[in-house]
């Protein structure tokens, strides 16, 4: 692969091979001219005060080449494909849990994962077995033992820290 000038005339994209969104982004793709020729283009997008400008730096590649980079997107492109598809059935599953909680109708998980069962009787009520019930107000930290304040604060970072500095 080596560097080359702007192709003339027109040139098609084929399809991207690396993205990286830094400060200044920076992508790679593979373009083809009217001949036929394939192109490596790897564009640098840089600040300029509050706009952008960017840079193409064009290499010629042969058909070896531009089909080991077409292998690599497809990879990258079937690979966030399939991630994609499973963050959508987690949390379709976890709203599903969140919204019918397993068919339990007093309590709920907010994530898959977690050990505290909030209640959907009361605002602020949770549990760890489903049968003691405490009020997020009233009851944090005092009434938890030590064992379940961690529990309860390494999966409600949030309540964790706004009720600590309440108190």
């Amino acid at each position: 692969m080596k560097k080359v000038d702007t192709p003339k005339g027109k040139t098609e994209f084929r399809f991207c091979v690396e993205i990286n969104e830094a400060y200044n982004r920076i992508s790679r793709s593979v373009y083809t001219d009217e001949a036929g020729e394939y192109y490596l283009v790897v564009s640098e997008e840089y600040h300029i005060g509050s706009a952008y400008d960017y840079v193409n730096e064009y290499y010629a590649l042969d058909k070896s080449e531009a089909e080991y980079f077409e292998k690599i997107a497809a990879e990258r492109e079937r690979r966030e494909k399939e991630e994609t598809l499973e963050h959508e059935r987690i949390a379709r599953e976890d709203r599903e849990r969140m919204l019918t909680s397993g068919g339990d109708r007093y309590f709920y998980k907010k994530k898959r994962n977690d050990t505290v069962w909030w209640s959907k009787k009361g605002e602020h009520s949770f549990s760890f077995d489903k049968e003691t019930v405490f009020d997020l107000m009233k009851d944090y930290p005092d009434k938890l033992t030590p064992e379940q304040k961690e529990i309860f604060d390494k999966e409600n970072p949030y309540w964790a820290k706004k009720l600590q500095k309440m108190k």
